[in-house]
């Protein structure tokens, strides 16, 4: 189908930054015109750039994680990695659960009623209601329709009263200089996070690695565990052990 032959073609990507028509005809085990096809799909919807001979990453990726998130094989590697997060939660009296579709699944797995989740995310938060016994709190502040979540500078002031366990955070991407987000006021947001976090854990899809993104917001030595659905590139791995970042595989 031609869902798994994108997936495939844009996680090989992200790992190899080009490809040629020939890769592509090997790696999908397709034919010539089914190649140019799938080139073309990934093409019109900004996912790639088309250059002579193959495909390359396009200078943007905003549009990437609205494609993944339709694909069923990303939604239950999310799932596991939510799942597989959950477990530090169990060690914890205080966390945060950041904007992620990713971490939007792990209020089902919070069994703990003392444990206390905060969130800035109108999804986490709706989550936790329905499914969760642990005690939750949403941050204050103005709502934005688009990301779903409550922004401004108060949310992010609010967070002085607060010391976590741990914080679980997902990014935009990831590569040997730091790790990505997409908006400005991440930036503030996020260093603000870390600070008030004793332990961040990273939630990571294959789809992320090797990405980047518009801000590079925190360093990887910054990141205490990484937990991924992928192994990671070599390079990568190197730099993450160098930090002390512990990796957690599913």
């Amino acid at each position: 189908m031609q869902k798994e032959r994108l997936d495939l073609i844009l996680k090989t990507l992200q790992e190899k930054q080009t490809l040629t028509l020939k890769e592509i005809i090997a790696l999908t085990k397709s034919s010539r015109d089914t190649a140019r096809r799938d080139i073309v799909k990934l093409s019109e919807n900004n996912l790639v750039d088309r250059n002579y001979g193959g495909i390359s990453l396009p200078n943007t990726f905003k549009k990437l994680d609205n494609y993944l998130q339709r694909s069923d094989d990303f939604v239950n590697a999310k799932q596991e990695l939510a799942k597989k997060a959950a477990i530090f939660a169990k060690q914890a009296t205080q966390i945060y659960l950041d904007v992620s579709t990713t971490i939007e699944f792990m209020p089902q797995y919070l069994t703990n009623p003392s444990l206390f989740a905060v969130t800035n995310s109108l999804d986490i938060a709706d989550q936790l209601v329905r499914h969760s016994k642990c005690k939750a709190r949403i941050l204050g502040g103005n709502l934005d329709a688009e990301k779903r979540c409550i922004v401004g500078t108060r949310p992010c002031l609010d967070l002085e009263n607060y010391s976590f366990d741990y914080a679980f955070l997902s990014c935009v991407g990831i590569d040997e200089d730091g790790v990505y987000y997409a908006y400005e006021d991440d930036i503030d947001y996020k260093t603000k996070i870390r600070k008030q976090s004793k332990k961040i854990v990273l939630l990571l899809d294959s789809s992320k690695i090797n990405v980047k993104h518009n801000f590079r917001v925190l360093n990887l030595n910054q990141i205490d565990y990484i937990i991924t659905n992928d192994k990671l590139p070599q390079n990568l791995e190197n730099k993450l052990l160098k930090s002390k970042t512990q990796m957690i595989y599913l």
